[in-house]
């Protein structure tokens, strides 16, 4: 088990909140992220903005209109929140959490790289980076800011 879904996982339990490891076998989630939020951006700017490495650069880039920082935190509190997904770049694993109304911002651990908190029909995105200066972003579609 790698420390970002022990982390995670530990505090999880501790706020009694049901949830399954699930494998993220060849980055799938990371691509339904791309499909549902990145799909009209075209591989040559995902290219200069090294979207690979980073697909919050969409947001980081101006490419996606989001809310950040200190918003980003608020809707993400306010949103409603059936299941998610908690996708950390640095896991093969992810989280998918089965009740996720209670969770908030101040409940996410953190460890340095960059995580990718989606609900589980991919209407919505909540991003921390593992920059300190950059996000967290929060994007809905439907959505304009």
């Amino acid at each position: 088990m790698d420390e970002f879904i022990h982390m995670q996982t530990k505090r999880l339990h501790a706020m009694n909140i049901s949830f399954e490891v699930v494998p993220n076998k060849d980055n799938e989630l990371e691509q339904r992220w791309e499909d549902a939020f990145a799909k009209g951006i075209s591989k040559s700017q995902k290219r200069k903005m090294a979207f690979n490495q980073c697909m919050w650069n969409v947001f980081s880039w101006g490419k996606i209109e989001c809310l950040k920082e200190q918003r980003a935190k608020e809707a993400f509190d306010l949103q409603k929140k059936a299941g998610c997904f908690l996708v950390c770049t640095s896991s093969y694993d992810a989280i998918r959490i089965l009740k996720a109304n209670r969770l908030k911002a101040k409940d996410i651990t953190h460890i340095g790289s960059d995580l990718y908190i989606v609900d589980e029909h991919f209407d919505w995105t909540y991003v921390l980076t593992h920059e300190e200066d950059c996000g967290p972003y929060f994007y809905k579609p439907r959505d304009s800011f």
